[in-house]
Protein backbone atom coordinates (compact mmCIF):
# COMPACT_ATOMS: atom_id res chain seq x y z
CA UNK A 1 0.00 0.00 0.00
CA UNK A 2 1.08 3.72 -0.61
CA UNK A 3 1.97 5.94 2.34
CA UNK A 4 1.14 9.38 2.69
CA UNK A 5 4.57 10.96 2.33
CA UNK A 6 3.09 14.74 3.67
CA UNK A 7 2.30 16.01 7.33
CA UNK A 8 -1.44 15.75 7.65
CA UNK A 9 -4.39 17.56 9.84
CA UNK A 10 -7.40 15.75 10.34
CA UNK A 11 -10.15 17.07 11.12
CA UNK A 12 -14.34 16.45 11.06
CA UNK A 13 -15.25 18.53 9.14
CA UNK A 14 -19.43 19.51 8.95
CA UNK A 15 -20.12 16.75 6.72
CA UNK A 16 -20.61 13.35 8.20
CA UNK A 17 -17.67 10.77 7.88
CA UNK A 18 -15.22 13.33 6.00
CA UNK A 19 -12.13 14.46 7.13
CA UNK A 20 -9.81 17.73 5.44
CA UNK A 21 -6.26 16.73 5.20
CA UNK A 22 -4.09 20.20 5.45
CA UNK A 23 -0.25 20.61 5.86
CA UNK A 24 1.69 23.00 8.07
CA UNK A 25 2.83 26.21 7.08
CA UNK A 26 5.89 25.70 8.67
CA UNK A 27 7.79 23.29 11.06
CA UNK A 28 8.32 23.92 14.52
CA UNK A 29 12.11 25.23 15.10
CA UNK A 30 14.36 22.96 17.12
CA UNK A 31 14.85 24.40 20.69
CA UNK A 32 17.22 21.60 21.72
CA UNK A 33 19.04 19.07 19.95
CA UNK A 34 21.13 16.20 22.07
CA UNK A 35 23.45 13.56 21.36
CA UNK A 36 23.14 10.29 24.01
CA UNK A 37 25.59 7.29 24.28
CA UNK A 38 25.24 3.84 25.97
CA UNK A 39 28.54 3.29 27.33
CA UNK A 40 29.90 0.28 28.73
CA UNK A 41 31.44 2.08 31.88
CA UNK A 42 28.79 4.97 32.41
CA UNK A 43 25.72 3.56 31.01
CA UNK A 44 23.43 5.88 29.50
CA UNK A 45 25.23 9.06 29.24
CA UNK A 46 24.29 12.70 27.35
CA UNK A 47 27.43 13.30 25.74
CA UNK A 48 26.47 16.62 23.99
CA UNK A 49 24.02 19.47 23.68
CA UNK A 50 22.81 22.65 22.34
CA UNK A 51 19.41 24.40 23.68
CA UNK A 52 18.96 27.90 22.05
CA UNK A 53 19.30 31.01 24.00
CA UNK A 54 15.71 31.44 23.11
CA UNK A 55 14.66 28.50 25.18
CA UNK A 56 17.22 28.47 28.08
CA UNK A 57 14.73 26.63 30.61
CA UNK A 58 14.15 22.93 29.22
CA UNK A 59 15.06 20.23 31.69
CA UNK A 60 17.68 17.39 30.36
CA UNK A 61 17.56 15.65 33.46
CA UNK A 62 17.39 12.03 32.54
CA UNK A 63 17.03 12.84 28.79
CA UNK A 64 19.94 9.70 28.47
CA UNK A 65 17.19 7.57 29.72
CA UNK A 66 14.22 8.88 27.35
CA UNK A 67 16.09 8.31 24.32
CA UNK A 68 17.83 4.94 25.16
CA UNK A 69 15.03 3.65 27.27
CA UNK A 70 15.41 -0.39 28.81
CA UNK A 71 14.96 -2.58 25.68
CA UNK A 72 16.14 -0.70 22.94
CA UNK A 73 19.13 -2.11 22.60
CA UNK A 74 17.48 -5.48 21.12
CA UNK A 75 16.95 -3.19 17.75
CA UNK A 76 19.43 -2.01 15.57
CA UNK A 77 17.92 0.89 14.66
CA UNK A 78 14.41 2.42 16.65
CA UNK A 79 12.40 5.71 17.17
CA UNK A 80 11.43 7.21 20.34
CA UNK A 81 9.52 10.05 20.77
CA UNK A 82 8.76 11.08 24.41
CA UNK A 83 7.76 14.34 26.23
CA UNK A 84 9.37 16.74 28.42
CA UNK A 85 7.21 18.14 31.77
CA UNK A 86 6.99 21.85 31.70
CA UNK A 87 6.40 23.19 35.54
CA UNK A 88 5.68 19.73 37.00
CA UNK A 89 2.81 19.46 35.07
CA UNK A 90 2.01 16.97 31.58
CA UNK A 91 -0.14 19.45 30.51
CA UNK A 92 2.08 21.43 28.96
CA UNK A 93 4.95 20.02 27.63
CA UNK A 94 7.90 20.20 25.34
CA UNK A 95 7.93 17.29 22.08
CA UNK A 96 10.76 15.28 21.66
CA UNK A 97 11.87 12.82 19.20
CA UNK A 98 15.11 10.93 19.32
CA UNK A 99 16.74 8.00 16.21
CA UNK A 100 18.93 5.60 18.17
CA UNK A 101 21.11 3.55 16.03
CA UNK A 102 23.81 0.71 17.22
CA UNK A 103 26.52 -1.58 15.65
CA UNK A 104 26.29 -3.97 18.51
CA UNK A 105 23.95 -6.71 17.19
CA UNK A 106 25.59 -6.72 13.57
CA UNK A 107 29.41 -7.18 15.59
CA UNK A 108 27.54 -9.67 17.48
CA UNK A 109 26.53 -11.64 14.55
CA UNK A 110 30.23 -11.94 13.24
CA UNK A 111 31.48 -13.10 16.08
CA UNK A 112 31.20 -15.54 19.07
CA UNK A 113 33.30 -12.83 21.29
CA UNK A 114 32.11 -9.59 21.30
CA UNK A 115 34.66 -6.68 22.16
CA UNK A 116 32.33 -4.76 24.17
CA UNK A 117 34.53 -1.69 23.23
CA UNK A 118 33.75 -1.47 19.65
CA UNK A 119 30.21 -1.24 20.49
CA UNK A 120 28.70 2.13 19.76
CA UNK A 121 25.10 3.05 20.79
CA UNK A 122 24.09 6.26 19.79
CA UNK A 123 20.43 8.30 20.62
CA UNK A 124 20.39 11.90 18.39
CA UNK A 125 17.33 13.94 19.18
CA UNK A 126 15.64 17.29 19.22
CA UNK A 127 13.38 19.07 21.66
CA UNK A 128 10.37 21.27 20.22
CA UNK A 129 8.38 23.70 22.24
CA UNK A 130 5.44 24.07 19.99
CA UNK A 131 3.85 27.29 21.94
CA UNK A 132 6.93 29.56 20.48
CA UNK A 133 4.58 31.10 17.95
CA UNK A 134 2.64 32.56 20.67
CA UNK A 135 5.21 35.23 21.51
CA UNK A 136 4.41 36.84 18.37
CA UNK A 137 4.73 34.52 15.42
CA UNK A 138 1.48 34.69 12.84
CA UNK A 139 -0.79 32.01 14.06
CA UNK A 140 -0.89 29.18 12.28
CA UNK A 141 -4.17 26.46 12.27
CA UNK A 142 -2.51 23.50 11.97
CA UNK A 143 -0.58 23.89 15.20
CA UNK A 144 -3.88 25.33 17.19
CA UNK A 145 -5.25 21.54 16.76
CA UNK A 146 -3.41 19.64 19.62
CA UNK A 147 -2.87 16.39 17.67
CA UNK A 148 -1.13 18.14 15.34
CA UNK A 149 1.11 19.29 17.86
CA UNK A 150 1.40 16.14 19.72
CA UNK A 151 3.45 15.24 16.39
CA UNK A 152 5.22 18.05 15.51
CA UNK A 153 8.69 16.80 16.46
CA UNK A 154 8.06 13.29 14.44
CA UNK A 155 8.42 16.05 11.40
CA UNK A 156 12.34 16.32 12.01
CA UNK A 157 12.50 12.27 11.70
CA UNK A 158 14.08 12.02 8.60
CA UNK A 159 16.42 14.59 8.97
CA UNK A 160 17.74 13.06 12.74
CA UNK A 161 18.14 9.41 10.94
CA UNK A 162 20.38 11.10 7.99
CA UNK A 163 22.61 13.43 10.63
CA UNK A 164 22.98 10.73 12.82
CA UNK A 165 24.34 7.79 9.69
CA UNK A 166 26.30 10.29 8.44
CA UNK A 167 27.93 11.56 11.63
CA UNK A 168 28.44 8.08 12.49
CA UNK A 169 29.95 7.00 9.78
CA UNK A 170 32.71 9.62 10.15
CA UNK A 171 33.01 9.36 13.84
CA UNK A 172 33.48 4.89 13.61
CA UNK A 173 37.72 5.26 14.60
CA UNK A 174 37.48 7.99 16.82
CA UNK A 175 37.37 7.72 20.60
CA UNK A 176 34.56 9.57 22.69
CA UNK A 177 36.61 11.91 24.04
CA UNK A 178 37.63 13.35 20.56
CA UNK A 179 34.01 13.10 18.89
CA UNK A 180 33.08 15.65 16.27
CA UNK A 181 29.69 17.63 16.64
CA UNK A 182 29.93 20.20 13.74
CA UNK A 183 27.54 18.58 11.67
CA UNK A 184 24.98 18.53 14.63
CA UNK A 185 25.84 22.69 15.26
CA UNK A 186 25.40 23.40 11.93
CA UNK A 187 22.18 21.80 11.39
CA UNK A 188 20.88 23.21 15.05
CA UNK A 189 21.55 27.06 14.25
CA UNK A 190 19.82 26.69 10.53
CA UNK A 191 16.71 25.26 12.60
CA UNK A 192 16.58 26.90 16.10
CA UNK A 193 14.85 29.22 18.04
CA UNK A 194 16.80 32.81 17.20
CA UNK A 195 15.98 35.82 19.12
CA UNK A 196 14.10 37.37 16.10
CA UNK A 197 12.02 34.59 15.15
CA UNK A 198 9.31 35.60 17.06
CA UNK A 199 9.10 38.59 14.19
CA UNK A 200 9.05 36.32 11.98
CA UNK A 201 5.65 35.50 9.73
CA UNK A 202 5.47 31.27 8.88
CA UNK A 203 6.66 31.67 5.38
CA UNK A 204 9.47 33.46 5.92
CA UNK A 205 9.90 30.44 8.31
CA UNK A 206 9.37 27.88 6.02
CA UNK A 207 11.83 29.22 3.93
CA UNK A 208 14.60 29.31 5.93
CA UNK A 209 14.68 26.14 7.15
CA UNK A 210 17.32 23.79 5.97
CA UNK A 211 16.97 19.96 5.55
CA UNK A 212 19.71 17.47 6.41
CA UNK A 213 20.67 17.06 2.96
CA UNK A 214 22.25 20.98 3.00
CA UNK A 215 25.03 19.30 5.44
CA UNK A 216 25.09 15.87 4.20
CA UNK A 217 25.30 16.15 0.94
CA UNK A 218 22.69 13.11 0.28
CA UNK A 219 19.61 14.20 -0.77
CA UNK A 220 16.15 12.01 -0.31
CA UNK A 221 13.26 11.38 -2.62
CA UNK A 222 9.92 12.29 -1.74
CA UNK A 223 9.03 8.29 -1.27
CA UNK A 224 10.74 7.80 1.50
CA UNK A 225 9.44 10.16 3.33
CA UNK A 226 9.07 8.75 6.88
CA UNK A 227 5.29 7.90 7.33
CA UNK A 228 2.97 9.48 9.51
CA UNK A 229 2.02 7.65 13.29
CA UNK A 230 -1.51 7.42 11.97
CA UNK A 231 -0.30 5.26 9.15
CA UNK A 232 0.33 2.78 11.87
CA UNK A 233 -3.60 2.28 12.71
CA UNK A 234 -3.92 -0.57 10.22
CA UNK A 235 -1.13 -2.74 11.71
CA UNK A 236 -2.30 -2.42 15.29
CA UNK A 237 -5.83 -3.01 14.45
CA UNK A 238 -4.81 -6.37 12.54
CA UNK A 239 -2.55 -6.85 15.93
CA UNK A 240 -5.00 -6.44 18.71
CA UNK A 241 -8.07 -7.76 17.19
CA UNK A 242 -10.95 -7.12 19.14
CA UNK A 243 -9.34 -5.65 22.22
CA UNK A 244 -9.15 -2.42 19.79
CA UNK A 245 -12.36 -1.57 21.17
CA UNK A 246 -11.74 -1.57 25.31
CA UNK A 247 -8.49 0.48 24.90
CA UNK A 248 -10.72 2.71 22.86
CA UNK A 249 -13.09 3.06 25.58
CA UNK A 250 -10.54 3.63 28.01
CA UNK A 251 -9.29 6.49 26.15
CA UNK A 252 -12.82 8.01 25.54
CA UNK A 253 -13.11 8.19 29.68
CA UNK A 254 -9.23 9.27 29.68
CA UNK A 255 -8.12 6.74 31.94
CA UNK A 256 -4.58 6.24 32.21
CA UNK A 257 -3.07 3.63 29.60
CA UNK A 258 0.12 2.27 30.36
CA UNK A 259 1.81 0.07 27.10
CA UNK A 260 4.30 -2.56 28.40
CA UNK A 261 6.97 -2.22 25.25
CA UNK A 262 8.01 -5.93 25.21
CA UNK A 263 11.81 -7.58 24.71
CA UNK A 264 12.61 -7.11 20.69
CA UNK A 265 9.22 -4.81 20.14
CA UNK A 266 9.92 -1.73 18.19
CA UNK A 267 8.95 1.79 20.42
CA UNK A 268 8.75 3.80 17.04
CA UNK A 269 5.66 1.43 16.74
CA UNK A 270 4.43 1.27 20.17
CA UNK A 271 4.71 5.60 20.11
CA UNK A 272 2.31 5.19 16.98
CA UNK A 273 -0.22 3.05 18.68
CA UNK A 274 0.04 5.76 21.83
CA UNK A 275 -1.29 8.48 18.95
CA UNK A 276 -3.69 6.24 17.37
CA UNK A 277 -5.72 5.92 20.61
CA UNK A 278 -5.36 9.53 21.27
CA UNK A 279 -6.96 9.97 17.81
CA UNK A 280 -9.18 7.31 18.08
CA UNK A 281 -10.87 9.08 21.50
CA UNK A 282 -11.14 12.36 20.03
CA UNK A 283 -14.26 14.17 20.34
CA UNK A 284 -15.35 14.62 16.78
CA UNK A 285 -15.45 18.51 15.55
CA UNK A 286 -19.22 18.12 14.32
CA UNK A 287 -20.47 17.78 18.18
CA UNK A 288 -21.13 21.77 18.80
CA UNK A 289 -20.95 21.58 22.43
CA UNK A 290 -17.84 19.42 22.82
CA UNK A 291 -15.07 21.84 23.03
CA UNK A 292 -14.34 21.12 26.50
CA UNK A 293 -13.28 18.20 26.07
CA UNK A 294 -9.70 17.90 25.30
CA UNK A 295 -7.69 15.20 23.51
CA UNK A 296 -5.91 12.41 25.72
CA UNK A 297 -2.92 13.56 26.21
CA UNK A 298 0.24 10.90 24.37
CA UNK A 299 3.11 10.80 27.40
CA UNK A 300 4.98 8.23 24.64
CA UNK A 301 8.24 7.05 25.90
CA UNK A 302 8.46 6.76 29.76
CA UNK A 303 10.25 4.63 32.69
CA UNK A 304 11.71 4.20 35.86
CA UNK A 305 13.09 7.83 35.87
CA UNK A 306 9.37 9.21 35.07
CA UNK A 307 7.50 7.51 38.36
CA UNK A 308 8.30 10.10 40.68
CA UNK A 309 6.56 12.29 38.11
CA UNK A 310 3.33 10.19 37.82
CA UNK A 311 3.17 10.39 41.40
CA UNK A 312 2.83 13.98 41.77
CA UNK A 313 0.07 13.80 38.71
CA UNK A 314 -1.81 11.50 41.10
CA UNK A 315 -1.16 13.38 44.32
CA UNK A 316 -2.11 16.47 42.82
CA UNK A 317 -5.71 15.36 41.37
CA UNK A 318 -5.78 13.72 44.59
CA UNK A 319 -5.18 17.53 46.57
CA UNK A 320 -8.31 19.09 44.80
CA UNK A 321 -11.23 20.23 46.79
CA UNK A 322 -13.58 18.62 44.66
CA UNK A 323 -14.65 15.16 46.64
CA UNK A 324 -15.26 13.34 42.80
CA UNK A 325 -11.82 14.40 41.52
CA UNK A 326 -10.19 12.73 38.38
CA UNK A 327 -6.97 11.92 37.73
CA UNK A 328 -5.86 13.49 34.32
CA UNK A 329 -5.83 10.28 31.64
CA UNK A 330 -3.01 9.84 29.82
CA UNK A 331 -1.28 7.52 27.23
CA UNK A 332 2.41 5.79 27.05
CA UNK A 333 4.25 2.96 26.88
CA UNK A 334 7.60 1.90 28.72
CA UNK A 335 10.39 -1.19 28.36
CA UNK A 336 10.01 -0.69 32.06
CA UNK A 337 8.46 -3.41 32.93
CA UNK A 338 8.64 -2.80 36.66
CA UNK A 339 5.71 0.06 36.05
CA UNK A 340 3.60 -2.67 35.88
CA UNK A 341 3.74 -3.32 40.06
CA UNK A 342 3.20 0.31 40.31
CA UNK A 343 -0.93 0.19 40.02
CA UNK A 344 -1.13 3.45 41.78
CA UNK A 345 0.34 4.82 38.33
CA UNK A 346 -1.88 3.70 35.73
CA UNK A 347 -5.26 2.81 35.45
CA UNK A 348 -5.26 -0.06 32.43
CA UNK A 349 -2.08 -1.46 31.46
CA UNK A 350 -1.55 -3.37 27.30
CA UNK A 351 0.86 -5.71 27.76
CA UNK A 352 2.82 -6.08 23.88
CA UNK A 353 5.51 -9.33 24.35
CA UNK A 354 5.87 -9.40 20.28
CA UNK A 355 3.90 -10.65 16.65
CA UNK A 356 3.64 -14.66 18.14
CA UNK A 357 2.44 -13.42 21.34
CA UNK A 358 -1.00 -12.09 22.54
CA UNK A 359 -1.30 -8.75 24.11
CA UNK A 360 -3.03 -8.46 26.82
CA UNK A 361 -4.80 -5.63 28.71
CA UNK A 362 -5.52 -5.29 32.59
CA UNK A 363 -6.72 -3.13 35.16
CA UNK A 364 -4.87 -1.72 37.89
CA UNK A 365 -6.53 -4.10 40.21
CA UNK A 366 -5.11 -7.07 38.51
CA UNK A 367 -8.21 -8.31 36.32
CA UNK A 368 -7.89 -9.27 32.98
CA UNK A 369 -9.51 -7.20 30.29
CA UNK A 370 -11.15 -9.26 27.72
CA UNK A 371 -13.08 -7.84 24.29
CA UNK A 372 -16.83 -8.35 24.20
CA UNK A 373 -18.83 -11.14 22.34
CA UNK A 374 -20.19 -8.48 20.79
CA UNK A 375 -16.93 -6.85 19.65
CA UNK A 376 -15.63 -9.71 18.41
CA UNK A 377 -18.77 -10.28 16.01
CA UNK A 378 -18.07 -6.46 15.06
CA UNK A 379 -14.74 -7.05 14.44
CA UNK A 380 -15.29 -9.73 12.45
CA UNK A 381 -17.45 -7.40 10.43
CA UNK A 382 -14.72 -4.86 10.05
CA UNK A 383 -11.61 -6.40 9.11
CA UNK A 384 -13.71 -7.13 5.79
CA UNK A 385 -15.24 -3.69 5.48
CA UNK A 386 -11.99 -2.07 6.11
CA UNK A 387 -8.92 -4.20 5.61
CA UNK A 388 -10.28 -6.03 2.64
CA UNK A 389 -10.32 -9.83 3.57
CA UNK A 390 -11.53 -12.26 5.55
CA UNK A 391 -10.30 -13.56 9.16
CA UNK A 392 -8.75 -17.44 8.86
CA UNK A 393 -10.29 -20.19 10.82
CA UNK A 394 -7.06 -19.80 12.49
CA UNK A 395 -7.05 -16.18 13.07
CA UNK A 396 -10.55 -16.37 14.81
CA UNK A 397 -9.51 -19.21 17.32
CA UNK A 398 -6.73 -17.24 18.42
CA UNK A 399 -8.59 -14.20 18.83
CA UNK A 400 -11.25 -15.96 20.79
CA UNK A 401 -8.73 -16.24 22.93
CA UNK A 402 -8.78 -12.17 23.65
CA UNK A 403 -13.30 -12.71 24.47
CA UNK A 404 -15.22 -12.72 27.34
CA UNK A 405 -17.58 -15.96 27.53
CA UNK A 406 -21.03 -15.95 27.03
CA UNK A 407 -22.96 -15.11 29.26
CA UNK A 408 -25.60 -17.87 30.32
CA UNK A 409 -28.48 -15.02 29.74
CA UNK A 410 -27.42 -14.57 25.72
CA UNK A 411 -26.91 -18.29 25.36
CA UNK A 412 -30.33 -18.88 26.27
CA UNK A 413 -31.88 -15.82 24.25
CA UNK A 414 -29.60 -17.33 21.34
CA UNK A 415 -31.19 -21.11 21.75
CA UNK A 416 -34.31 -19.91 21.93
CA UNK A 417 -34.51 -17.75 18.56
CA UNK A 418 -32.53 -21.12 16.65
CA UNK A 419 -35.29 -23.52 18.08
CA UNK A 420 -38.17 -20.96 17.14
CA UNK A 421 -36.90 -19.35 13.78
CA UNK A 422 -35.29 -22.60 13.07
CA UNK A 423 -31.79 -20.87 12.63
CA UNK A 424 -33.42 -17.94 10.38
CA UNK A 425 -33.22 -14.90 12.53
CA UNK A 426 -31.21 -13.29 15.07
CA UNK A 427 -32.12 -11.64 18.02
CA UNK A 428 -31.50 -7.70 17.48
CA UNK A 429 -28.26 -7.15 19.70
CA UNK A 430 -26.68 -9.49 16.74
CA UNK A 431 -26.87 -6.43 14.61
CA UNK A 432 -23.48 -4.51 13.96
CA UNK A 433 -24.02 -0.96 13.21
CA UNK A 434 -23.38 -0.74 9.14
CA UNK A 435 -24.86 2.21 9.13
CA UNK A 436 -21.19 3.85 10.16
CA UNK A 437 -18.86 0.87 8.50
CA UNK A 438 -18.30 2.01 4.62
CA UNK A 439 -18.03 -0.15 1.28
CA UNK A 440 -14.45 -1.72 0.72
CA UNK A 441 -12.38 -0.36 -2.66
CA UNK A 442 -9.40 -2.72 -2.85
CA UNK A 443 -7.71 -0.01 -4.95
CA UNK A 444 -7.31 2.58 -1.87
CA UNK A 445 -3.85 3.28 -0.40
CA UNK A 446 -3.45 2.56 3.51
CA UNK A 447 -3.68 6.62 4.30
CA UNK A 448 -7.49 6.29 2.81
CA UNK A 449 -8.23 3.28 4.90
CA UNK A 450 -6.91 4.94 8.19
CA UNK A 451 -9.36 7.67 7.99
CA UNK A 452 -12.40 5.92 7.31
CA UNK A 453 -11.24 3.70 10.47
CA UNK A 454 -10.98 6.88 12.29
CA UNK A 455 -14.07 8.07 10.99
CA UNK A 456 -15.57 4.58 12.00
CA UNK A 457 -14.81 5.52 15.57
CA UNK A 458 -15.40 9.55 15.85
CA UNK A 459 -19.26 8.24 13.78
CA UNK A 460 -19.43 5.86 17.16
CA UNK A 461 -18.50 8.71 19.77
CA UNK A 462 -21.27 11.15 17.85
CA UNK A 463 -23.97 8.60 18.44
CA UNK A 464 -23.15 7.79 21.66
CA UNK A 465 -23.03 11.23 22.81
CA UNK A 466 -26.17 12.26 20.92
CA UNK A 467 -28.29 8.97 22.50
CA UNK A 468 -27.07 9.59 25.95
CA UNK A 469 -27.98 13.45 25.67
CA UNK A 470 -31.17 12.64 24.60
CA UNK A 471 -31.71 10.09 26.99
CA UNK A 472 -30.60 12.80 29.93
CA UNK A 473 -32.84 15.65 28.30
CA UNK A 474 -35.94 13.32 28.50
CA UNK A 475 -35.12 11.99 31.82
CA UNK A 476 -36.66 14.00 35.19
CA UNK A 477 -35.45 12.12 37.72
CA UNK A 478 -31.32 12.25 38.85
CA UNK A 479 -30.83 9.05 38.24
CA UNK A 480 -31.35 7.77 34.84
CA UNK A 481 -32.19 4.42 34.07
CA UNK A 482 -32.07 3.20 30.48
CA UNK A 483 -33.22 -0.28 28.96
CA UNK A 484 -29.74 -3.24 28.00
CA UNK A 485 -31.73 -2.17 24.49
CA UNK A 486 -30.06 0.95 24.57
CA UNK A 487 -26.53 -0.56 24.62
CA UNK A 488 -27.24 -2.74 21.40
CA UNK A 489 -28.44 0.46 19.66
CA UNK A 490 -24.49 2.26 20.45
CA UNK A 491 -22.97 -1.34 19.54
CA UNK A 492 -22.19 -1.92 23.06
CA UNK A 493 -22.96 -5.27 24.47
CA UNK A 494 -26.17 -5.92 26.46
CA UNK A 495 -24.74 -8.41 28.38
CA UNK A 496 -21.57 -7.13 29.54
CA UNK A 497 -21.09 -5.78 32.86
CA UNK A 498 -18.24 -4.22 31.61
CA UNK A 499 -19.89 -2.46 28.91
CA UNK A 500 -22.62 -1.39 32.08
CA UNK A 501 -19.94 0.25 33.84
CA UNK A 502 -18.65 1.88 30.35
CA UNK A 503 -21.53 3.63 29.89
CA UNK A 504 -22.16 4.69 33.47
CA UNK A 505 -18.59 6.70 33.44
CA UNK A 506 -18.73 8.23 30.17
CA UNK A 507 -22.04 9.69 31.27
CA UNK A 508 -20.44 10.86 34.36
CA UNK A 509 -17.55 11.81 32.31
CA UNK A 510 -18.95 13.75 29.62
CA UNK A 511 -22.21 15.27 31.55
CA UNK A 512 -21.36 14.76 34.98
CA UNK A 513 -24.70 12.53 35.47
CA UNK A 514 -25.80 9.39 36.71
CA UNK A 515 -26.86 6.97 34.76
CA UNK A 516 -28.11 2.88 35.11
CA UNK A 517 -28.86 0.39 32.74
CA UNK A 518 -31.71 -2.27 34.06
CA UNK A 519 -31.07 -6.06 33.85
CA UNK A 520 -31.72 -7.96 30.85
CA UNK A 521 -35.89 -8.41 30.35
CA UNK A 522 -37.82 -10.11 27.86
CA UNK A 523 -37.70 -7.81 25.71
CA UNK A 524 -34.83 -8.62 23.97
CA UNK A 525 -36.71 -11.47 22.56
CA UNK A 526 -39.22 -9.17 20.73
Amino acid sequence: MQQYVKPFDLRFDTKPQSFRISEPSHRVPISCIFLCQFDVKKGNDLVWSKTSPSSPNIPLDNLEFKSIPSGIHEKHKDVVSFVIRKQDSFEDVFYGVSCFEQNGLALSGETDQLDRSEVRMYSLGIVLDVNFRYKGVSKSKYYDWKPNQFVSAAEYIDDIQDLLLHWSQKQANITSENLNYELFETYFESNCIKPETASLSSPILRQSWQSSATFTGSPRVLQDKHPHMLESLTQWFSFLGPLIFPLWKAAIVRRRILIIVGDGVSFEKCNALVYCLSILSLFPHNISDGDHEQPLQPLYTIGITDIEALRQHVARAMSSQNDNFEISGFVACTGDAILEDRPELYDVCLRINGDDSLPHIKSSEGNTIKATPHELELYQKLVPSYLGYELSHEEVEKINQLIEPTTWSQYVIDGFYWWATAGYMKPSYHKSDEDLMTEVDLERDNIEIVLSLVGYFHGRISRLYDTLKNALESGEEDIVTVSPIFLTANSLDCFSQGDYDFLSLVCRHWFNRVLQVRSIDCKLLC
